[in-house]
């Protein structure tokens, strides 16, 4: 969810008026003109598939995570979905599980773990009255099954679970064992960034530090790696190249992310928990396949894009989301407090504009047949708001260009949308 990397829009795919070359929008097809009319159609499209991408366009829309929610529900009582993975933390995550699976104290609430659970910036993007709810359902819904057919929670993000997964690690090997030195040797060296990770990358920049090899080598000399140690340990490996790499090449610093992404949620499915499919929630940045926008020529790759490569189109279900304007809860810059802002119209010439001007408020497009799929395929612009928005900087700074049923397998759009409710404290 951070360092959210939004690129200018390709100029070849636009006419010199600045609007793509779209056809008029009452011959573009339109699944359903009222998402809800169509929700069933799009539960049964899903069938089958072993992962579903949940995009929404924004960390700060209410209709995103309300759909979402809807979505999952339906993944879970209706196809047997049991693994529910998240762009945050893997820490922060971990206690989401715990929590929904009973294993913390009686008297924790909701709110009160969503807020220990994410304490770091941006919190708002887990830590919201959405949440909230679904937590509650998720919790619910677990105590009337068995401990092995429970819903479990994952978080796929690596960024900022260093200190966190090095404490999960100090008990796994008995003092004075070749293992137990090991991880010794990974603790003290990354003791000095264990409270912010970007003093390894200011350290590495400024030539006082080289980096190491700890992580690969202890992950290497353990014979039989449990499944958290080995993905713990993968953590590392990722979190030292990404903050290695970003300050000199960001666009490699986001493959690496992607490709950790695309490696996590791979390696759920050694877990019998995931046998039915595991549902991840991400940006549409992340969930829709990159290859169907107009910065494949830069190297970018992404979560979505990897998954259709490893599992197979066939095997993987991507819905992205847009809406037209309304409002939205981002911060102005980095670290901030959020606020609610007004998103302004979308662009002229935008999936979004093209969908408003159809004269509908929230339709699903769902492709029936690659004849509809071909006339999705046509470039427009997509807009996308991360956890900093600037409104006067929409043009070029928040749209990309797409190929729509390229990027998903489905999309949901609002005409108006709503700011995303920050959580009520406990």
């Amino acid at each position: 969810m951070v360092f959210l990397l939004f690129f200018p829009v390709g100029q070849g795919s636009l006419t010199a008026g600045g609007q793509s070359p779209s056809l008029p929008v009452a011959t573009l097809p339109v699944f359903a003109t009222d998402a809800a009319q169509g929700f069933a159609s799009l539960i049964e499209k899903m069938k089958g598939r072993k992962v579903f991408l949940l995009g929404d366009a924004s960390h700060g829309t209410d209709e995103y995570y309300a759909f979402r929610k809807w979505v999952t529900r339906h993944l879970i009582e209706d196809l047997g979905v049991r693994v529910v993975v998240l762009e945050s933390e893997w820490d922060s995550a971990r206690q989401v599980d715990s929590y929904i699976r009973g294993l913390l104290p009686a008297e924790t609430g909701a709110r009160q773990m969503l807020g220990e659970a994410f304490s770091r910036w941006p919190q708002w993007v887990w830590a919201n009255e959405e949440m909230v709810e679904f937590v509650l359902y998720l919790k619910d819904f677990n105590s009337r099954l068995p401990v092995d057919k429970m819903v479990r929670c994952y978080g796929m993000d690596m960024q900022f679970a260093t200190d966190a997964s090095l404490r999960f690690l100090a008990g796994q090997w008995p003092d004075g064992s070749f293992l137990r030195q090991k991880y010794l040797d990974l603790y003290e060296w990354w003791l000095p960034y264990l409270e912010d990770p970007m003093l390894f990358n200011r350290a590495y920049v400024d030539g006082r530090e080289t980096g190491s090899l700890l992580a690969t080598e202890l992950l290497g000399a353990i014979a039989e790696p449990t499944q958290e140690q080995r993905r713990i340990l993968t953590m590392l490996i990722a979190v030292e190249q990404y903050y290695r790499t970003m300050s000199h090449d960001r666009y490699e610093a986001w493959n690496i992310r992607s490709r950790y992404f695309a490696w996590y949620v791979r390696s759920l499915f050694d877990s019998p928990e995931a046998a039915q499919g595991i549902v991840a929630w991400a940006h549409n940045s992340h969930v829709g396949d990159m290859s169907g926008t107009d910065v494949e020529d830069t190297g970018l790759i992404n979560f979505g894009r990897l998954m259709r490569e490893s599992l197979g189109p066939e095997n993987v279900f991507i819905l992205g989301s847009a809406g037209y304007g309304g409002t939205v809860l981002a911060a102005t810059e980095w670290g901030r407090p959020p606020v609610v802002m007004t998103v302004p119209p979308a662009r002229g010439g935008s999936l979004e504009a093209l969908l408003e001007s159809g004269g509908w408020d929230n339709p699903l497009l769902l492709w029936e047949d690659k004849e509809d799929a071909g006339l999705w395929s046509q470039p427009l612009l997509h807009r996308g708001i991360g956890v900093t928005y600037t409104p006067e900087d929409e043009m070029p700074g928040y749209y990309l260009t797409a190929q729509i049923a390229v990027r998903y397998d489905a999309l949901v759009f609002w005409r108006k949308t709503t700011a995303l409710q920050q959580m009520v404290a406990p």
